[in-house]
């Protein structure tokens, strides 16, 4: 009984987490994001429980105490579950297995699990919001080390433009976050199998993290510089992920001679105590009754509370109207072309519960201009809520091929009733050939000029009945014109238009 019912334990909170937990897989499965070293902290934990396990051999009991804090962070996933905050059930997935663990074990003996488990901490996608803070220090430190370099260059947000050569954009991918949460992981994990004190642990955890974010910045930086020198010509720009590894490789090396120091200190100090077992008086077994009235009956009632809002919202997707929106333009000044994308060009956009993108082209200068026209393209994408894998914001979704195109420069578009948002000119890598963008993010009915603020933006969802979010998209192609003044006519009405559009939608979702 002491091996079986903590396995059943988990078999049963595994069932209840499941869609959260496929969900988390999918991420871990995902090689070029921050999180693919998921599924191998996931064995690593596993073996660090069971070797715990045969050391302690717990002993099973019940202890009601503590089913108020597994009741509080059941609470905190059937909220996400209901709010569609995927991060909030993401959060309360380790709470809810320590909790469970608590409420069988008690605190003495569960506590020896906490850094085993804890390791899987640094496998959720939560940290993503840190990637944005990580980006903008990342430009920081990259402009204190060009400005020593004979380089040209500007920076303006998170683009680095070199006049006449091109420009490098830090996007997600070089925030350093990938190399930060396998830092933490390695960190973490030496500390657990080889330190006693928490002096020494911390340190390295210390070290770890200065080590892993200055290999991205010298990542960054050389790849930067490589592509300035080689007219952006240098393979090493495509393979950047590959060229970064090898760096974060080289800065393990001093951090594992420190991690060896730090344990020859521990070694050699008179102030090292004897690791010890703590000990617990045994509980009698409760017997079934007990087991199942204490145990199994809260964490099938989570199960059933999970499933229940997961066939829920399955169906208000199944269900939802999907009818498309009236032209976002006046279709008397821009004539449809009846195509989907713009000189090879739209957003890749991962499932969308709708979408509406289609190319216009000015009716009066194709007559004038026939050879050289001025086309534009305007795109919706739709999520009629947030969930697992469909979400405005996520890694998948790409305004822009960055094979293909590089950013020149970025301004800013005004959208009308004082709203400004953000718009970049796009260059062809191959060719001098241009286009010019704008993009805002209207989630919950709020607009919002970039990835972090738009995904934050779910936060308000809590005290509101919308959950939808929205990409709007307008790019331009033309030779003979000003791109960015043709954005700054058109904008307000799109934008107009799209919002009275999903202002209609989110009353209709609501309804239903």
């Amino acid at each position: 009984m002491n091996g079986a019912l903590p396995l059943g334990v988990v078999a049963i909170l595994a069932l209840a987490l499941w869609p959260a937990l496929h969900v988390l897989g999918a991420r871990w499965l995902k090689f070029d994001e921050s999180y693919s070293h998921g599924f191998l902290v996931l064995v690593v934990s596993g073996f660090l429980c069971v070797q715990k396990w045969f050391v302690r051999r717990p002993v099973v009991g019940v202890y009601p105490w503590w089913l108020i804090p597994l009741a509080l962070a059941a609470l905190g996933y059937l909220a996400g579950s209901l709010l569609l905050i995927e991060a909030l059930q993401q959060i309360a997935i380790i709470p809810l297995l320590i909790g469970a663990l608590l409420l069988i074990w008690g605190w003495r003996q569960t506590s020896a699990f906490f850094l085993p488990i804890g390791l899987l901490l640094f496998t959720l996608p939560v940290w993503d919001y840190l990637s944005w803070s990580l980006q903008l220090i990342t430009v920081a430190v990259n402009q204190f080390l060009l400005s020593f370099l004979d380089i040209e260059f500007v920076v303006e947000g998170i683009f680095v433009f070199f006049p006449g050569v091109g420009a490098f954009e830090i996007a997600h991918g070089c925030s350093g976050l990938r190399y930060l949460l396998v830092g933490l992981t390695l960190c973490t994990l030496y500390g657990e199998l080889n330190y006693r004190t928490v002096r020494s642990r911390a340190l390295l955890i210390a070290a770890g993290i200065a080590l892993a974010l200055a290999a991205n910045w010298i990542r960054v930086v050389v790849i930067i510089y490589i592509g300035y020198e080689s007219n952006m010509t240098s393979s090493l720009i495509d393979e950047h992920d590959f060229f970064g590894w090898w760096v974060f490789a080289g800065t393990l090396v001093p951090l594992f001679f420190f991690a060896r120091a730090l344990e020859n200190r521990e070694r050699n100090s008179n102030d090292t105590v004897a690791d010890r077992v703590d000990t617990q008086k045994q509980t009698d077994h409760p017997g079934w009754p007990g087991v199942v009235g204490g145990v199994v009956v809260p964490l099938l009632l989570l199960a059933a509370g999970s499933w229940y809002l997961e066939l829920r919202n399955h169906s208000a997707v199944m269900t939802a109207d999907g009818r498309q929106p009236a032209p976002l333009v006046d279709t008397s000044r821009w004539m449809p072309v009846f195509q989907s994308n713009l000189k090879g060009w739209s957003p890749s956009i991962q499932r969308p519960d709708r979408s509406h993108v289609n190319v216009y082209r000015d009716r009066a200068l194709a007559a004038e201009m026939p050879e050289s026209p001025v086309e534009v393209l305007v795109g919706l994408y739709t999520y009629d809520f947030q969930r697992p894998n469909a979400e405005v914001v996520q890694y998948r979704n790409r305004l822009y091929p960055g094979g293909a195109l590089i950013p020149e420069k970025s301004f800013d578009v005004d959208a009308g009733s004082g709203l400004t948002l953000k718009g970049m000119t796009l260059r062809y890598r191959q060719s001098d050939e241009r286009l010019h963008i704008v993009y805002g993010y209207y989630v919950e009915g709020r607009w919002e000029t970039n990835e972090l603020l738009a995904k934050l933006a779910q936060l308000p969802g809590i005290f509101n009945a919308r959950s939808d979010a929205s990409l709007v998209i307008v790019g331009v192609s033309c030779s003979r014109c000003d791109g960015p003044s043709v954005l700054e006519e058109l904008l307000p009405d799109v934008r107009a238009r799209a919002q009275a559009y999903l202002d209609q939608l989110a009353d209709q979702l609501e309804q239903k």
